[in-house]
């Protein structure tokens, strides 16, 4: 367990040079985005009340992250979270739990770290820009407005005042209706976004969720097409973090099993909800039907099925991608008590051998039938005689 969390801070060191629990939460599904808003919005008093999970299970888990980092020589820092509701000196809480708490308000960066030179020599439109930036990342466009005015006469000559006048736009326009969906999708990924990315660093979200909110009610009564994927709405509910959003409009297009773009969105929207059997039904059937995807695993958000599948990849003798889902019965059985059995949903055909191997592992599972019994050496003869190489995977995990 200590290794998959320090597994899980080093990937986030590695994407964004420093730790904050809030994203590790958001990383492991612990936190949904639209909760974490919620919050800074004063609907409720302390954000752990909406974590996925035991809670002292969820303290062990952050504990272990910041001993992982303190013994690595990195410095600790006070995080103070405030509202974005008018009163922005409000401070929230994570939580009653003193430990919980002290947790979540700690980031973590390198002892080397200095805080960043100013960007400019002068002062006066530094902290202007800095005020702009942080107005952003508040959701004050009045604010932004405001003081990208008085830069525009403090320093008109500003570098970065056009990319200022982008963002700060963009903000003031989330409540105006999207006339032309594809045109604002290209503007808001291929401009808006690098340039928040840029000047909001990983605050940049706070900014860009909002405006794929506003692309997404463009686009609830939209028809996916396999040509135009991204305009769709489990695209941009993706984006925006709303998992929810996703599994439903991935749903309610009647072919999307039959579509790889909506089937690894329903496989990763489910995860996210904490849906397992849900999601591995939709990986499989990408297996099965699409196995150039299968790579896609490596997106999965469940680091145990990521490990199965580098395991699965390593495999002498290898096996096809379609085989996977079947594998996966041999390396870990008790799914077979999570899974529907094969057949049972007419939507999702199964190869042969996935059934056959689902029945071996469901009688063991049921009636801890011996290996020898009848029905199980009936099973095994058709294994071996329907994928020998299964099979032989299947007898050296016995």
């Amino acid at each position: 367990m200590t290794q998959d969390i320090e597994h899980q801070v080093d990937q986030l060191l590695l994407e964004q040079g420093e730790y904050l629990p809030l994203e590790f939460l958001l990383q492991e599904g612990r936190l949904l985005y639209a909760d974490y808003e919620a919050w800074r919005n004063g609907e409720f008093d302390y954000l752990d009340k909406t974590l996925f999970g035991d809670h002292e299970h969820i303290k062990q888990q952050l504990t272990q992250a910041a001993d992982y980092l303190q013994r690595r020589g990195w410095q600790a820092e006070t995080l103070t979270y405030h509202s974005w509701c008018n009163d922005s000196t409000q401070r929230l809480r994570f939580s009653q739990n003193n430990a919980l708490e002290q947790c979540f308000h700690q980031r973590y960066h390198k002892p080397e770290d200095q805080p960043q030179m100013d960007l400019f020599t002068d002062a006066p439109a530094t902290n202007l820009f800095n005020g702009i930036t942080q107005a952003l990342i508040d959701r004050n466009p009045v604010e932004a407005r405001r003081l990208l005015e008085q830069l525009y006469d403090t320093a008109p000559d500003h570098a970065r005042l056009g990319e200022l006048e982008h963002l700060v736009e963009a903000a003031e326009g989330l409540n105006t209706p999207v006339n032309d969906a594809a045109t604002d999708m290209q503007m808001l990924q291929q401009t808006l976004l690098p340039l928040a990315e840029s000047l909001l660093g990983k605050n940049s979200r706070n900014l860009l969720i909002p405006l794929w909110r506003r692309l997404s009610s463009a686009l609830q009564n939209q028809t996916y097409q396999a040509a135009t994927p991204m305009l769709h709405l489990s695209y941009t509910a993706s984006q925006s973090m709303d998992w929810e959003a996703v599994r439903h409009a991935v749903e309610g297009e009647s072919h999307w099993r039959s579509d790889p773009v909506l089937l690894l969105r329903h496989a990763q929207a489910s995860e996210h909800l904490h849906q397992k059997p849900t999601a591995l039904l939709s990986w499989f059937k990408l297996c099965w039907q699409f196995p150039e995807q299968c790579d896609a695993l490596e997106s999965s958000n469940d680091h145990e099925l990521r490990q199965q599948w580098i395991a699965f990849l390593e495999l002498d003798p290898e096996l096809p991608g379609q085989s996977f889902p079947a594998w996966l019965l041999i390396t870990k059985p008790s799914l077979v008590r999570q899974l529907p059995e094969p057949g049972s949903i007419p939507e999702i055909k199964c190869p042969v051998s996935y059934d056959i191997l689902y029945q071996l592992q469901h009688e063991r599972m049921q009636s801890q039938a011996e290996h020898g019994s009848d029905n199980a050496i009936t099973l095994r003869a058709q294994l071996k005689q329907q994928d020998s190489e299964l099979f032989q995977h299947f007898l050296n995990n016995i």
